[in-house]
Formats: C-alpha cells, sequence, structure tokens
C-alpha cells in the first residue's frame, strides 16, 4: 500500500513538472525581444542578423525588431549583411547577452561621398588615374575629375597615376587621406612634358 502511495505521488509531481513547462515555466525559454532605431536610411534597403533571424528594412525606416526572439542566456551580435552602395552603415550596441528585452541597437548609415579634384597641363591622352581597383580615364584638356565609385565615411583613400598620358609625365598631390562626410575635391594632378622631367 505505501508502494502504490509513493507511486502516486510521484506521478503527481511528474505531472505538475510536465504543466508548468508546457505554461513556459521552463528555462531558456526564447523570450527576449531584440531591436533598436535606424538613422539614415535614405535610399535603397537594409538587411540586418543577429544569428538567430534576419530582417530587411525598407528606405526611411527609423526603428526595427528581429522577429525571432533570443533564448535568455544566450549571446548575440547584431551585423549589417546588405545595403545600399551609396551608404555606409555601422552598428552600435549590436552584441550581448539577452537578459531583458533591447531596444538600443543602432545603426546609423551616412551617405557615401566623391571623390576627385583637377589635372593641369593635360596636353594628350592617356591619362588614366586610380584608387585602388577604382579607375578613371581624364579626358584631354580635362580639368576636374571624379572617380565612379563613391567611398564611405572613415574608409581610407589613396589616389595614382595608373597610365601616363604621352609624352607626358604626371604626378599626385593631395591624393592620399581617410573620408569624411563631404566630398574629396581636392586631389591635384600635375603633368609636364617628359623632357621637362
Amino acid at each position: 500500500m505505501k508502494t502504490l502511495t509513493l507511486i502516486s505521488r510521484a506521478a503527481m509531481v511528474l505531472a505538475t513538472l510536465t504543466g508548468l513547462a508546457a505554461c513556459g515555466g521552463g528555462s531558456n525559454v526564447s523570450n527576449i525581444s531584440v531591436g533598436g532605431t535606424v538613422t539614415g536610411l535614405t535610399t535603397g534597403t537594409l538587411s540586418l542578423n543577429n544569428g538567430y533571424s534576419s530582417i530587411t528594412l525598407p528606405t526611411n525606416t527609423s526603428t526595427f525588431a528581429f522577429t525571432a526572439r533570443v533564448p535568455t542566456g544566450y549571446s548575440f551580435v547584431t551585423v549589417v549583411t546588405a545595403k545600399s552602395p551609396d551608404l555606409t552603415c555601422r552598428v552600435t550596441n549590436g552584441s550581448g547577452v539577452a537578459s531583458a528585452d533591447v531596444n538600443n541597437v543602432l545603426v546609423a548609415c551616412v551617405p557615401n561621398q566623391t571623390l576627385g579634384g583637377n589635372v593641369y597641363g593635360l596636353t594628350s591622352g592617356g591619362l588614366v588615374l586610380a584608387n585602388g581597383s577604382d579607375t578613371v580615364s581624364v579626358p584631354v584638356n580635362t580639368a576636374p575629375f571624379v572617380f565612379p565609385t563613391k567611398i564611405g565615411d572613415g574608409f581610407a583613400y589613396g589616389v595614382t597615376v595608373l597610365t601616363q598620358p604621352a609624352g607626358l609625365n604626371c604626378t599626385v598631390q593631395n591624393g592620399a587621406g581617410t573620408m569624411s562626410t563631404t566630398n574629396v575635391s581636392n586631389v591635384v594632378v600635375n603633368c609636364v612634358a617628359q623632357s621637362a622631367v
């Protein structure tokens, strides 16, 4: 009789614990929301991932929240997975360990800027300038030039002469630096006759 009573009590305890787990009483329940704000999303879409779900935000979005919740006690890292080539977007407060709802992830986007300047003494064709893999061909007697690819805030640039024009030697001044949030237009390329070098 004693044995039957013990078995009956054990069954009741097990049933109670099972019911609590079904109601959300278990540990590590996926219940932490992760989100935040976006600034400067003025063109295109922005895709984010935090290791648990992905989200794509349309132009002019100001707030976001990932659809999948993060398990309590688990870490998350928010990264930009895709964006407009005209923007540079950086994440602040994007990582942590889930203990309470997170709403302070900040994604700040700024427009990329143009890199260019002026050429002097270009009396023959063939001048090609380079900034890394980005190149621009400068026509004869053209003063201003601009590289076709815009550059994001904080990225370094370095302008070099990839191809010299016929009969001339061209050198670059103010060709290296770090981009900010304004266009760079003070690169100077001086070309002189090779006989004068």
